[in-house]
């Protein structure tokens, strides 16, 4: 979180707004996580055998969620550096669109406390009431 829930209004208004603006910077993103895994090849005389010896590897993972099953691919070594940037855009994305939500449930509480429910608008906001 970036922000200050005690901010004045239009302080946090502000905020949302670069932060919505930030959004557009997050295009080639890829969700999941890349995972460094090593594993030990069962052979007695092989190196990974020994007990200080971590195994083989690193072979990096990429693991994800699609409808409801954990979906796991090994990266291609020519595909690390892209696939790791993806899920590190990923995260920046999750990340902002959280603190939009909380910034925005702030927001919405002070709109509670504000005689006559009057609605806050500025940057980053559409100044048109929503609903669900």
């Amino acid at each position: 979180m970036n922000f200050d829930p005690m901010w004045p209004t239009r302080r946090l208004v502000s905020r949302r707004g670069e932060v919505v603006r930030q959004l557009g910077l997050t295009a080639e993103f890829t969700p999941g996580t890349v995972n460094e895994v090593y594993s030990k090849c069962g052979k007695p005389t092989c190196h990974c055998s020994g007990e200080d010896d971590p195994g083989h590897g690193p072979r990096l993972l990429w693991v994800r969620y699609e409808r409801g099953k954990t979906r796991t691919r090994t990266v291609p070594a020519k595909m690390t550096t892209r696939v790791r940037a993806g899920v590190q855009q990923y995260q920046r994305f999750t990340d902002l669109v959280k603190e939009i939500g909380e910034i925005n449930a702030v927001l919405t509480e002070r709109e509670f406390n504000t005689p006559g429910g009057r609605q806050l608008s500025g940057p980053g906001t559409t100044g048109q009431k929503g609903g669900s």
